[in-house]
């Protein structure tokens, strides 16, 4: 009896020895302080190139801060609201929101409407090679440099040898086709095709996800039921992509300012008549290209902006208020 008791507490020593070394090493290596060591850089990183820019935004929006103009360039003086006093008296300004409304008006429902479509579409394919083959297709312009894609779309809509007028004049018959990037009733036009172009595959591969999250048996279900492809897509697919409307419309809210893409068409002029003019062009060239630069009045229209871009956000969430979202 001895022998087998000793014989016991060997083994149960062995088995307590890789457990005791798992506890210790867990004791090294969860310790909080890793944790801390490794995501602090990264915080680091993140409050000094996002978090410190946007309070700092915040204040100078505040100020009367002139780039030239030394003495205004107090941290923490402030001309109260004046600046959004000024604004209340800009025309400029002004015509810049209704450029932004207007941009958005033509960007957002077009681009929800075709990334939807090709989504469903993509959808329906059978293949998988082909379906990642569309998707990439579909997702190539929203990799590309936003750079190379406007002077690829400046040089199509060129009036002599770019291939949009000289399509509309050989095929379609029309002799006076428009001048897409000289005329004021056609320069936000003009602008708005390459951002649904470059912009919509973000938009698809979103919807795309949604879809994927429906299951299958409903639209048996429905189909036994004798449901057509229409109302699959009213009953079943538009209600339970409800969350993915939201988030689709919510990162939309951004492109009120639409600054690259006029920038890069455009120059800061902001097409012919300043017809392409957005309020985000608009700050960035009240900030960093004419009078004294004037970085303070410009940070008050970027934070009116914002404020626009929260109160569309807000309003989509109330709009499809849903348990999902």
């Amino acid at each position: 009896m001895s022998v087998l008791t000793e014989r016991g507490n060997a083994a149960s020593a062995t088995l307590e020895r890789p457990i005791a070394g798992r506890r210790s090493s867990y004791r090294l290596y969860g310790n909080p302080l890793w944790g801390y060591l490794f995501v602090g850089p990264p915080l680091i990183v993140f409050a000094i190139f996002n978090v410190w820019p946007i309070l700092r935004g915040i204040v100078m929006a505040f100020q009367d801060y002139r780039w030239l103009v030394p003495r205004t360039q107090c941290v923490w003086c402030t001309n109260g609201l004046a600046n959004y006093a000024e604004l209340l008296q800009d025309d400029t300004f002004w015509h810049s929101l209704r450029v932004s409304a207007a941009y958005t008006l033509m960007y957002t429902p077009t681009t929800i409407l075709l990334a939807l479509l090709v989504a469903v579409l993509i959808g329906q394919v059978r293949s998988s090679r082909l379906e990642g083959i569309y998707r990439v297709i579909c997702y190539l312009p929203v990799v590309l440099p936003v750079t190379a894609a406007v002077l690829v779309w400046k040089s199509i809509y060129d009036t002599q040898f770019g291939y949009l007028n000289q399509f509309l004049t050989a095929v379609l018959g029309i002799q006076s086709p428009p001048n897409w990037l000289g005329s004021p009733e056609w320069a936000l036009v003009a602008a708005v095709i390459p951002a649904i172009w470059r912009n919509f595959g973000y938009d698809m591969l979103l919807f795309l996800v949604g879809l994927y999250g429906i299951g299958s048996e409903l639209y048996e279900a429905a189909s036994i039921d004798g449901a057509g492809a229409f109302e699959r897509l009213r009953f079943i697919t538009l209600p339970l992509l409800k969350p993915t409307f939201v988030l689709v419309l919510v990162l939309s809210a951004g492109v009120v300012s639409a600054t690259e893409e006029m920038l890069l068409m455009f120059g800061s002029v902001g097409g012919p008549g300043e017809s392409a003019l957005t309020a985000g062009l608009y700050a960035y060239r009240t900030a960093f290209l004419v009078g004294d630069m004037r970085l303070g009045y410009a940070a008050s229209i970027n934070l009116v902006l914002g404020l626009i871009q929260m109160a569309m956000a807000g309003a989509v969430f109330l709009f499809f208020r849903t348990e999902r979202a």
